[in-house]
Formats: structure tokens, sequence, C-alpha cells
């Protein structure tokens, strides 16, 4: 995916972390959208490169400091809260709430986004 401009914070946060990282699938990337509302995302995420998807890992990867200032409050931020709005940082380009602070039931969930494992070959093709 190609902006022309993202947020200083989603350009700053794509960098990733120094010796942190963080692995999901894209299916999981859509999944995670799905549950907090962000159901065009989620469309939208299903058809990323594994480029796109790198991205989204080291947003998240960023993200993952429990000091980082996310826009979630009155919870305990997850791995799939983090994994969504990291999502919505690089498909938007800004850092933004989610459509939903709590997540929708896991039964209601459409097949289509129903998520699966990342390949564990998946590292070693960059």
């Amino acid at each position: 995916m190609k902006f022309s401009r993202w947020d200083r914070d989603v350009r700053d946060a794509m960098k990733g972390r120094e010796r942190f990282k963080v692995h999901f699938s894209i299916t999981q990337t859509a999944a995670s959208l799905w549950d907090y509302g962000e159901d065009a995302l989620a469309e939208r995420a299903l058809e990323m490169s594994e480029a796109d998807l790198r991205a989204v890992q080291r947003i998240a990867a960023t993200y993952e400091d429990p000091t980082y200032p996310l826009p979630i409050e009155g919870q305990r931020v997850t791995h799939n809260h983090v994994n969504a709005i990291a999502a919505v940082a690089y498909l938007e380009g800004r850092l933004r709430p989610m459509a939903r602070s709590r997540r929708r039931a896991e039964k209601d969930r459409p097949e289509r986004f129903a998520p699966r494992q990342l390949d564990p070959s998946f590292e070693h093709r960059e």
C-alpha cells in the first residue's frame, strides 16, 4: 500500500523496535480489525502483500511498548488491540481510536476473517 503521506508518528512507528518483533498473519490482522468494528479495513487487510504485513508488524512492535500513548481508554490493552490499531494506522496513515472499544463476539465473525497462523517460512521471505 502506498500513501503519499503517513502521519509522522506512523512513519516513526514503521521503523519498529530494536530487538523486538511481533508476528501475526494477514488473516489474524483482518480478524482483529473485524473484532473492533473496522469491517472495511478488515476487507482491505485480506488483500495486503507480505511487505504490507511486515510494515504492520513493525508498527505493532512499536505499539506493544506499554508506554506508547495508544488511543484506547478504560480497558487493558491486548495484543488483539495492538494488531488492529497498527493495521488502522498503516492502512489509513494515522493513529486513531477503533470503531468499537469492545471486541465483537467471535461466534459472529464471518468465516473469511477466521484467523490462521502465520506461515513459519514467512520470516525468511524478505
